[in-house]
């Protein structure tokens, strides 16, 4: 039996059950000391009544006690917040209990000394007070059943014992049935607060798994998108990627009124060096022909994908012409390496667009320069202007 009271009233009630945060706010509500103090204010309030009534010796020794009571009770909610913390819950809990019993051997003496010196209207205020301080203990420090317990049963005790003392017998029923229905109390708000916090922890649990669903979620959508606009062989981005790419350029090119150039680059005589050399072997000079074309367009502003079959295209944001020949001319020397194992060569169409109209034709003008390249021997750069101006002079001519 004595067991099971044990049980239902042990010193710290889920202490085994909850995270660090949840024993933190636990331990912090049980060693508050702020709500003492106001109850020790209203019990200053009744002393001060006796003292000046006459008793006054009756009233230093309770005004001693609540002293006494009251630095107890703060010196040990010092020492938990800076001593002891959250790492020895049960050296806390131990201390938290001692704490409460010699706190309440304080408080009954003083509530029993008063109530037999205060005349009958300040009878009430004690018994008043005594009341509130027992529905206080049982609402703040249901986390710690058997401290609290062991509280309320000392407070009613010496209560009771000042009013039976008054010969007022049929009292004891009533102080036996009010302990009884604090104890009630006490375990119902500590099962709560205990189904309480496992609530936070599991909902605490859900979220966090929720999150981490969320985030492989939205890593997942990332990389499931990042493939629909990259090309697998080479990893640069894919045709849909250009024309992605270029919808949103243009339309940028022609609100700032900066330059917007694209580079067709296609591998020369493609099909034979497949034929020579395998597939395989193809593969692999098409991914080294994308590393060199980012490493040499790798500004924020520029754009590789593979156009199709072996041909690529670099969008180049804010480039003027010069600066896309220089490019296309960079492009054209580190992959024409005449000392390579196996060389290839490259031919670059370059097409500058400014103004609407000019970014709706630039893919087909980049184009007819690339086959004016091709035309001319390959290996070479060619620009639209360059046909522009060639066209100018033929018509002149006829």
């Amino acid at each position: 039996m004595a067991h099971g009271v044990i049980d239902r009233f042990p010193l710290l009630l889920g202490a085994d059950v909850f995270d660090e945060r949840q024993r933190r706010e636990v331990l912090g509500e049980l060693f508050d000391y702020r709500p003492y103090l106001m109850a020790s204010a209203a019990m200053t309030l009744v002393i001060i009544h006796v003292f000046l009534s006459g008793a006054r010796q009756e009233a230093v020794f309770c005004g001693l006690l609540v002293a006494l009571g009251t630095i107890m009770r703060v010196a040990v909610a010092r020492s938990y917040q800076g001593k002891y913390g959250i790492d020895d819950v049960g050296r806390c809990a131990k201390a938290f209990a001692i704490m409460c019993v010699v706190v309440a051997l304080l408080w009954g003496v003083t509530g029993a000394v008063l109530y037999r010196v205060a005349d009958d209207s300040m009878r009430i205020a004690v018994l008043g007070i005594g009341c509130v301080l027992v529905q206080a203990v049982t609402l703040r420090t249901n986390m710690a059943p058997g401290p609290t317990m062991a509280q309320v049963a000392i407070l009613i005790a010496f209560h009771a014992a000042a009013i039976v003392y008054d010969g007022l017998y049929v009292l004891i029923p009533v102080c036996i049935l009010y302990t009884l229905f604090q104890g009630m109390c006490i375990l119902a708000l500590g099962r709560v607060r205990v189904r309480q916090m496992r609530a936070e922890r599991e909902t605490l649990r859900l979220l966090d798994e929720l999150q981490c669903a969320n985030t492989e979620l939205t890593r997942a959508n990332l990389r499931l998108a990042d493939s629909a606009l990259s090309d697998p062989l080479t990893g640069v981005g894919n045709r849909r990627r250009f024309e992605e790419a270029l919808a949103t350029m243009a339309p940028a090119a022609v609100r700032s009124g900066r330059p917007l150039s694209l580079l067709l680059i296609d591998v020369d005589h493609f099909k034979r060096f497949n034929d020579e050399h395998g597939h395989v072997t193809g593969d692999e000079a098409l991914r080294r022909v994308a590393d060199r074309l980012r490493a040499i367009a790798d500004g924020p502003n520029h754009v590789v994908a593979r156009f199709g079959g072996e041909e690529f295209a670099v969008l180049l944001a804010g480039a003027d012409e010069a600066a896309a020949r220089v490019v296309a001319d960079q492009i054209l020397t580190a992959i024409g390496d005449p000392a390579a194992v196996r060389p290839l060569t490259v031919s670059i169409g370059v097409a500058t667009a400014r103004g609407p109209a000019g970014t709706m034709d630039i893919v087909s003008d980049a184009d007819r320069a690339l086959y004016a390249a091709k035309r001319a021997g390959r290996n070479r750069v060619v620009s639209n202007s360059e046909l522009v101006d060639q066209q100018d002079t033929d018509r002149l001519k006829a």
